[in-house]
Formats: C-alpha cells, sequence, structure tokens
C-alpha cells in the first residue's frame, strides 16, 4: 500500500470543507452518512450493514483530509498511518 500525501490535495479538501459552504455541506453528509451508526438492529442485512460502512469511510477520510497539516513531513506521517491501520 502506498501512501503518499499530496500538499495541493489537502489544501483542496480544506479550502472546499471549511468554508462557510462547505461546512453546511459537511453537516448535510453527516445526516445522510453517519459516522457510528448506533442502533443497527441485528437483523439488519448485510448489504445494508455494507453501504453504511462505505457511507462512514467516505466522512472519515474528508475528515482525515481536514486534520492534515499540509506542511507536515508526509514520510513520517505515512509511516505513523501505515501503523494504526
Amino acid at each position: 500500500m502506498k501512501l503518499r500525501w499530496n500538499k495541493q490535495l489537502i489544501i483542496a479538501y480544506k479550502n472546499t470543507f471549511e468554508s462557510p459552504e462547505g461546512k453546511i455541506v459537511l453537516e448535510d453528509l453527516k445526516k445522510k452518512a453517519p459516522l457510528l451508526t448506533n442502533g443497527i438492529s441485528p437483523n439488519t442485512d448485510m448489504n445494508t450493514l455494507l453501504l453504511l460502512e462505505g457511507q462512514s469511510n467516505v466522512l472519515k477520510h474528508i475528515y482525515r483530509m481536514l486534520s492534515r497539516d499540509p506542511n507536515e513531513e508526509q514520510v513520517e506521517r505515512a509511516r505513523i498511518e501505515r501503523r494504526i491501520s
């Protein structure tokens, strides 16, 4: 797995989702694809669970990108995240 963070991409995420309009869109996405799906019934089918997981992963990726410092040492960050995941 090759991990390489693109400084311009991080800045683009920040410009998009930290703008007033971006914050509105992010709030809407959180309502549509909750990060934590409490209250899932034990009878929920596998397809629904996979859909919820996929939606959650998209939001997690957005938040991960927003938490990055575009000036941070990229190699060290990749090593740390590889150990965590």
